[in-house]
């Protein structure tokens, strides 16, 4: 068994320990366990410690059978090492996991939300609560309530107890059926069930904030910034804030009104756009069928065009064909791909899909419909020119053969 010193003295992160094995594993690291160690392995959703053991990298630790291995990325020369703890990262992961207690405790009182699964991710942790939707105003009250207990630097308490005797603290959550258990108090306010490090006051925790929420698996997901995350979060916020006000030159409390300006005018500009895209695709039509070739009484349009757009497409295909007896072949070609889009007026007498599905190989082209509209994309814009004169002389020749 390890002596675990993570337990035992939280706030120590160097060591001295005995090498008691030492392997190396297939991919070229190494698995070491001592007699002790301040390197905690990771549980309860907090991660596993990283640092150093005699200089080679700590980069994983597990519990198995009682004993804590440490994977390093070099084998331990001496039968006794010095481990380091990375011990900003401990620390933030202590605040992360005793402020998560504190706000899901908080979340019960404020909204009688009960917390089901808990993540420490290294930018933000994550609760996830029994809800359909939580309301802004429970997040709130839980955040004045959390920060309430931080601000008055209430102990964090470690009680080792028996299972027959769980029923001396009001747990938060049900408790594992067997063995021992670590019971956490954040003085009279607090307990629950686990194995994670946490730190000794609720006042190094420093401040808890919401900062979003999203609907997943039929529950709600809680983003939450704790301890310094929150004092750098708020520091960005800052920074993007007078970022805003300098570009807008307006005042703080201006900046959402004038973005909600600028983007109902974006919105204006974008409808006037498509109104003249449109307008020139209807120019762009009625002038390509000046031009246009006639198989028998039908007229036929064919145009390609680079870059335009799938709404001018469109738009340049709907014009064309807005009469009786006409056919539209029309293509956007990008610099990797292209758009094609085949439509006529014709009624019943012409079923387009004969006559474009069998060019789709030498193009790389695909795509759906039948009767009188197919369209899709393809991958060889170098081959447009032939899949769409395939398809031209496909149709002219069905055209031909109905007309004798």
């Amino acid at each position: 068994m390890t002596e675990k010193l993570y337990y035992a003295q939280p706030g120590t992160f160097e060591f001295d320990a005995a090498v008691i094995r030492a392997a190396p594993l297939p991919d070229g690291r190494f698995e070491v366990v001592l007699d002790r160690t301040c390197f905690y392995p990771g549980g309860g959703g907090q991660p596993s410690d990283r640092g150093t053991l005699d200089g080679a990298q700590v980069l994983d630790v597990r519990e198995q059978d009682g004993e804590i291995v440490h994977v390093t990325a070099a084998a331990p020369l001496k039968a006794t090492v010095s481990g380091r703890v990375d011990a900003a990262r401990r620390r933030d992961f202590m605040a992360q996991h005793t402020g998560q207690h504190i706000f899901s405790q908080a979340l019960v009182r404020a909204g009688n939300l009960e917390t089901v699964s808990v993540h420490f991710g290294d930018d933000d942790t994550t609760i996830e609560v029994k809800a359909d939707s939580v309301d802004d105003g429970i997040l709130r009250a839980a955040e004045q309530i959390a920060n309430a207990v931080i601000r008055e630097n209430r102990a964090v308490r470690l009680h080792e107890i028996d299972r027959s005797d769980v029923s001396r603290f009001p747990l938060r959550r049900t408790p594992p059926d067997e063995g021992r258990l670590r019971i956490v108090e954040v003085d009279s306010y607090d307990w629950a069930a686990c194995g994670g490090v946490h730190v000794a006051t609720a006042g190094e925790i420093f401040l808890v904030k919401a900062v979003s929420q999203e609907r997943i698996r039929g529950r709600v997901r809680i983003h939450v910034m704790i301890g310094t995350r929150a004092f750098e979060d708020y520091g960005r916020k800052i920074a993007l804030s007078q970022g805003l006000t300098r570009a807008l030159t307006c005042g703080e409390d201006s900046v959402l009104a004038r973005v909600q300006d600028m983007l109902a005018a974006e919105k204006e500009s974008a409808r006037e756009l498509r109104k003249f895209r449109t307008a020139q695709a209807a120019a762009d039509a009625d002038a390509a069928l000046t031009g246009a070739t006639l198989v028998g009484d039908t007229v036929l349009v064919r145009r390609v065009f680079d870059e335009c757009g799938p709404e001018y497409l469109k738009a340049f295909v709907e014009r064309i064909i807005s009469q009786p007896g006409r056919i539209a072949l029309a293509a956007d070609r990008g610099k990797e791909t292209f758009q094609w889009l085949v439509a006529h007026s014709l009624g019943e007498r012409l079923e387009l899909s004969a006559s474009v599905t069998r060019h789709f190989d030498a193009a790389g082209a695909k795509g759906g419909g039948r009767g009188a509209r197919m369209q899709g994309v393809g991958s060889h814009p170098e081959a447009l020119d032939g899949f769409m004169g395939g398809i031209e002389g496909d149709i002219t020749r069905a055209l031909t053969k109905k007309n004798r």
